[in-house]
């Protein structure tokens, strides 16, 4: 049996059910489908889908979408995704998700690596998020990103009224931060090998 291969891609509107499925089983408050299909239209948005792909290649191509429909070839996997907006002087990282049962796995990191690598494309050069305080492995994810509490919002989460921490890279052109993503990339690719098409 070969070995699986992954890869981040642009999500489309046919990965909204398997993201819907990932997000409920993550989140509490997930977001309903309306909202992913709504921000997929958002131009200051970008979200991306982490797939398993299959032993096959699915069509790729500018009508990738419709490709996929009317092909027999097999469908990839959504594991996770992300989603971020672009605002003036910081990429906002919105959401972020794994499937519980492949958490622990790396793939949490290969979404961060590419969140950074999208704030570098657009040239931003400070990425913000919120993030549970209950949520300790996700700030314990962050903070080996160089992440740092920059502030917390008071009952943020409407589902429980929970806390906020406001997390903040810092200026992703500092050295030092420069130096540990580019570790944790080094890290990942030692990982994961030949097996991960970013």
């Amino acid at each position: 049996m070969a070995s699986p291969r992954y890869r981040i891609r642009d999500m489309t509107a046919d990965d909204v059910p398997a993201v819907r499925r990932i997000e409920s089983a993550a989140y509490e408050d997930a977001w309903p489908s309306r909202i992913f299909e709504t921000e997929l239209q958002n131009a200051f948005a970008h979200y991306r889908a982490l797939v398993e792909l299959p032993d096959r290649e699915p069509p790729t191509g500018r009508f990738e979408s419709i490709a996929r429909r009317l092909s027999r070839a097999p469908r990839d996997r959504v594991i996770g995704f992300m989603g971020v907006w672009y605002m003036i002087d910081q990429l906002h990282l919105v959401t972020i998700a794994i499937d519980p049962r492949e958490q622990r796995r790396g793939f949490g990191q290969a979404l961060m690596l590419e969140c950074c690598a999208l704030a570098g494309t657009a040239e931003l050069n400070e990425i913000v998020l919120e993030v549970r305080v209950s949520n300790e492995p996700a700030q314990r994810l962050y903070e080996s990103f160089g992440f740092r509490r920059a502030g917390t919002l008071k009952a943020y989460y409407k589902d429980n009224d929970e806390d906020a921490y406001v997390m903040l890279t810092g200026p992703l052109d500092a050295p030092a931060l420069r130096e540990r993503i580019e570790a944790r990339r080094a890290a990942h690719l030692a990982r994961f090998g030949g097996a991960f098409e970013v």
